[in-house]
């Protein structure tokens, strides 16, 4: 079966850097711990095997998904049927890129566009199932996040950061307001 050579830009070739470090501090025994990778970002910015440094993208998706880990994973975990532990290391690194690219950079890369570059990168550098996995735990990601429950989710745990700033009369309020929309 002869593959397509898929032409990689600039963004995608950015995605596929910063996977290889999630994926090289995942191996180091990242498991859930954010500090690891970016311990891995300081250095991989003085340090890289490649022969140009880290480009700019890079470091932010690895900074985004360092900040994000818990809330990447969570997501991840709920819509894999075989848990974020039994998903090869490859394909959770780029999960993560993209996940973080649907919750956090969604104005610049539309969820879409996150989804359709993951499989790119995973078809170049996994199995061929990978491709229909990722495809799968992302878009059901993807629908998760533009559902309006999502809306609510994401209000509720903000609720719960805002530490009493606002009035129980206040957040009610607001809750409201949202189920009027």
């Amino acid at each position: 079966m002869s593959h397509k050579k898929h032409q990689f830009t600039s963004r995608t070739k950015a995605r596929k850097r910063a996977a290889d470090v999630v994926y090289e501090a995942d191996q180091r025994g990242m498991g859930r711990n954010a500090s690891v990778l970016r311990d891995l970002l300081r250095e991989r910015k003085v340090i890289t095997a490649a022969l140009t440094p880290l480009p700019d993208y890079s470091i932010q998706i690895i900074e985004g998904v360092a900040d994000e880990l818990y809330r990447i994973d969570r997501l991840i975990d709920s819509h894999a049927r075989t848990g974020l532990d039994r998903i090869p290391a490859v394909d959770r690194a780029v999960l993560r890129v993209a996940v973080w690219e649907m919750l956090s950079n969604s104005e610049d890369v539309p969820p879409v566009i996150a989804i359709d570059e993951a499989i790119s990168i995973v078809k170049s550098i996994s199995t061929e199932e990978s491709a229909g996995f990722v495809n799968a735990i992302l878009d059901a990601i993807r629908r998760d996040i533009e559902s309006p429950s999502w809306s609510r989710q994401s209000v509720q745990e903000s609720e719960d950061d805002i530490d009493d700033e606002l009035s129980a009369d206040e957040i009610n309020e607001l809750d409201d307001l949202l189920d009027e929309y």
